[in-house]
């Protein structure tokens, strides 16, 4: 039963990251297109929207559950699967979701605070050419 809600698990981190990765698209894709060359926006996009499934599934899967179920001796893993009730399989789903999307949003940030950056470094550069030389 464990397995099967690993197996849950991991479909709905997939879900959730699929779907925020879909309703990122375009808007990742602007910023990029606005100051990078196409070909490279498009490659860094592409590169983002994998990342985020990768982080969304990683963060999001219940992976430690199905560890303790397989480590537990034989006697507690009775007592493990007794405990499966709606209650907590709706609780575990939750908490899928909560991290998956914690995962994405750290992401995001990190992606977010190098491309203030990159736009930052980008603008001074383009400054000092529009800037009269000393002669």
């Amino acid at each position: 039963m464990f397995v099967v809600l690993f197996a849950v698990s991991f479909v709905v981190a997939y879900l959730v990251s699929a779907f925020v990765s879909w309703i990122s698209r375009d808007v990742v894709e602007n910023v990029l297109h606005r100051y990078l060359a196409y070909r490279i926006a498009t490659a860094i996009s592409k590169y983002f929207r994998f990342a985020i499934l990768v982080v969304g599934v990683s963060d999001g899967t219940r992976s430690r559950l199905l560890f303790d179920f397989i480590s537990a001796s034989p006697w507690d893993r009775a007592k493990m699967a007794a405990e499966l009730t709606p209650e907590f399989w709706v609780l575990e789903m939750y908490r899928t979701l909560i991290q998956a999307l914690e995962g994405i949003l750290g992401l995001v940030l990190i992606f977010s605070f190098i491309t203030l950056i990159t736009v930052f470094l980008i603008r001074k550069a383009h400054l000092k050419d529009l800037m009269p030389s000393e002669e």
